[in-house]
């Protein structure tokens, strides 16, 4: 999903989500080439944020460390990037 910020806290609503287990990643694609940006070794050059606060500190976390259940209802999560 793509969405323009037009505050500090942007909303992203997703809808028709089955139950299961899923993991999330937000990206500040800040100038807007559809992908997140990196150093020559990897390091991120743009904000990015995964599900419940991972980090990411040599490659990507495992998928337990960034997964939550999702029985189908109402679910807030809030994703703080890091720079």
């Amino acid at each position: 999903m793509v969405t323009n910020v037009q505050n500090i806290q942007p909303r992203c609503n997703l809808e028709d989500v089955a139950p299961g287990t899923y993991a999330l990643a937000v990206v500040h694609d800040d100038n807007m080439n559809g992908r997140l940006d990196t150093t020559w070794v990897g390091i991120p050059t743009e904000g990015y944020g995964l599900s419940n606060g991972a980090k990411a500190l040599v490659g990507a976390p495992s998928f337990s460390s960034v997964s939550f259940p999702f029985d189908g209802r109402i679910l807030d999560l809030t994703i703080s990037l890091q720079y």
